[in-house]
């Protein structure tokens, strides 16, 4: 195509698309969230916006549904994409990849200067962290009364010491506002008297994982000075096991998960049961052992020639055999009623066990069908736009689209297309198909 040469509409916004992919290309752009819409299809689509500009953004499903952050209006972001053009409507787009909000890099600042004030100050120091009873009885939980959280603490907690009793205090873990209602159960928790609740061994913290700003309202200062001021000891379990807030450290004891706080704080069953029946096996050996020396004694002394003396110890040795008998019953009975127990607790952890897998394999089966169907929609997408593009491009290369521009096509009366003029020769028929509508007409004499 000569310069001088006008170009289709397609034409140019395809150049302009090039231009636009090649020299910008991928790039990082912070600012504030405009309107936000979420289409039918599952994309959002919104605009990004600072003081004097606006651009328009697009977010695809497959890629939005795995985004952890919650897109809304006057949300102020940083995304990365690339730049283009939409050659749909001839407009400019970008097209987002990632999704963090701004600040970020201003709160983890925030977070290492107060962990530094908190640490000089000796609030992480471990000679004030107290320890925690071996065998407790009483647990007091403090976390959202809704969520997966206290289900999965619940559920490992009848795995492993069932008998061990929990009161929860259903707080606000996340938002404005939250450390303020963390702090105050806390205080509660360490004067329970004042409050009418249960006295409790220790408390625990619980949240489930989330970003920094989900968190932090377990790293503002009024909530760690309340753990510091507890006269219970205090567990952490927030987040993840990469996840780090200050109540981790001023904390009694940090547990990477809310389900990890209770293994680190509570006794095996199936393994306190194992325990007291070896004790209880080593005791009955001993006592037999002891017995069996005594009875030997009594008969060293009955043969000897001393026997008027040991007719006064008969009562005694028929009443050591009376006791000796009794106490074989006795053990026998508390063994066999140690084994009914075991079995029982037996039964009730391979129940549960077996609970928890399925859930975790349903979870699974889940998880995977989601990211099947995403994965499939995401495929659909791209074959859509591709398709789009083929269908403009046939149809800006298709004759009839010629025709509308004032072109025409002539054929002779057989139907053959006529491309030189010498091949109609005088008094030749001709037919001539127009936008709109067909021509007869007949070639005259060429000079």
């Amino acid at each position: 195509m000569s310069e001088n040469e006008p170009c289709s509409v397609t034409q140019l916004l395809a150049r302009l698309k090039y231009a636009v992919e090649s020299d910008v290309g991928e790039a990082r752009v912070v600012g504030e969230i405009g309107s936000c819409k979420v289409a039918g299809s599952g994309h959002v689509y919104f605009t990004l916006k600072d003081a004097t500009a606006q651009l328009a953004c697009v977010f695809y499903r497959y890629q939005a549904a795995a985004c952890r952050v919650l897109l809304r209006e006057g949300l102020r972001v940083e995304l990365a994409g690339r730049a283009t053009v939409w050659e749909g409507r001839g407009s400019l787009q970008f097209v987002v990849n990632r999704v963090r909000e701004a600040g970020v890099g201003s709160l983890q600042q925030q977070f290492e200067e107060m962990k530094r004030r908190l640490e000089a100050e000796g609030l992480f120091s471990a000679d004030r962290k107290r320890p925690l009873p071996r065998y407790p009885e009483r647990i007091g939980l403090i976390t959202s009364a809704t969520g997966a959280v206290i289900q999965d603490m619940r559920h490992r907690l009848e795995q492993r010491a069932p008998w061990v009793q929990v009161y929860l205090l259903p707080v606000q873990v996340q938002g404005k506002g939250a450390e303020r209602g963390l702090a105050r159960a806390v205080q509660m928790w360490s004067e329970p008297e004042r409050y009418n609740l249960p006295p409790v061994d220790f408390v625990i913290l619980a949240r489930g994982g989330g970003s920094l700003e989900d968190l932090w309202c377990f790293n503002e200062e009024v909530l760690a000075r309340a753990i510091v001021a507890s006269r219970v000891p205090v567990v952490s379990a927030v987040g993840h096991e990469t996840d780090f807030t200050i109540a981790d450290f001023v904390a009694d004891l940090r547990a990477p998960t809310p389900t990890a706080a209770i293994e680190l704080t509570t006794p095996d069953a199936a393994a306190l049961v194992e325990t007291l029946d070896s004790k209880a096996l080593t005791l009955r050996k001993q006592m037999m052992r002891a017995l069996e020396t005594a009875h030997l004694r009594l008969l060293a002394v009955e043969r000897s020639k001393l026997r008027h003396p040991l007719e006064l110890l008969v009562p005694f040795t028929q009443r050591m055999d009376v006791l000796h008998e009794e106490m074989i019953s006795s053990c026998d009975a508390r063994l066999q009623n140690a084994v009914h127990q075991l079995a029982l607790h037996s039964a009730r952890l391979q129940v549960g066990r077996l609970h928890s897998a399925l859930e975790r394999a349903d979870e699974r089966l889940q998880t995977a069908q989601r990211a099947l169907r995403l994965g499939a929609q995401a495929r659909v997408d791209q074959w859509k736009a591709c398709l789009s593009v083929h269908e403009e491009r046939l149809a800006a290369a298709s004759p009839s689209h010629a025709l509308k521009r004032g072109f025409a096509l002539v054929r002779t009366e057989n139907g053959k297309l006529l491309r030189r003029a010498q091949d109609a020769p005088a008094g030749t028929r001709l037919r001539i198909s127009l936008s709109e509508g067909e021509l007869t007409a007949r070639t005259e004499i060429q000079s």
